[in-house]
């Protein structure tokens, strides 16, 4: 089992999945915003910016998969970003079951200096909505509570990843490797 999971670690389709998984994930953000009419809160904005590190982890990893420096980076980005969005949309989906709409939901992002997203692309990371309860829903579970699966499974999948990068590999044995 370990040396599957490392296999896909060190297989580029994997990391040009997540990539692909990243910006997926942006662009149904963006479709709920234009296509839909769902004025995105500020817990949106954040969960969009941990997407983003999706998005990093893809690239930084399909880029160099076999070599371990950066294998390990991309995991490292995608265990960070998979941890905070998680974190973001706990908060979103308990800020959703409150009673008062709106209660504790900021109306502005505040991203740090160096990297102000809200200022760069207002068009994608500007919230212009309120925290709030929506009357979307898939399969009965909110947008919120969707994308607090997602950055779940992103966890336990970059967990996985980075766990097995401990255990010793196996060498490739290159005469039976064609039989």
């Amino acid at each position: 089992m370990v040396s599957f999971v490392q296999s896909l670690s060190s297989s580029r389709l994997s990391w040009v999945a997540l990539l692909i998984l990243g910006i997926v994930l942006e662009c149904c953000g963006l479709y709920f915003q234009y296509g839909l009419r769902l004025d995105p809160c500020v817990n949106c904005v954040y969960e969009r910016a941990f997407y983003l590190s999706f998005i990093l982890a893809g690239l930084i990893g399909f880029l160099s998969p076999s070599f371990i420096l950066t294998r390990l980076l991309a995991i490292l980005i995608f265990l960070a970003g998979s941890v905070g969005g998680t974190l973001i949309a706990f908060a979103h989906v308990t800020e959703s079951y409150q009673t008062g709409f709106g209660a504790t939901c900021k109306l502005t992002a505040s991203f740090p200096s160096f990297l102000k997203l809200d200022e760069l692309l207002p068009w994608m990371f500007k919230p212009t909505g309120a925290c709030g309860p929506l009357d979307w829903s898939l399969l009965g579970l909110s947008m919120a509570e969707w994308v607090f699966i997602s950055f779940a499974c992103g966890t336990f999948v970059s967990a996985v990843f980075l766990i097995c990068e401990f255990f010793k590999r196996k060498k490739k044995d290159y005469f039976n490797y064609y039989r």
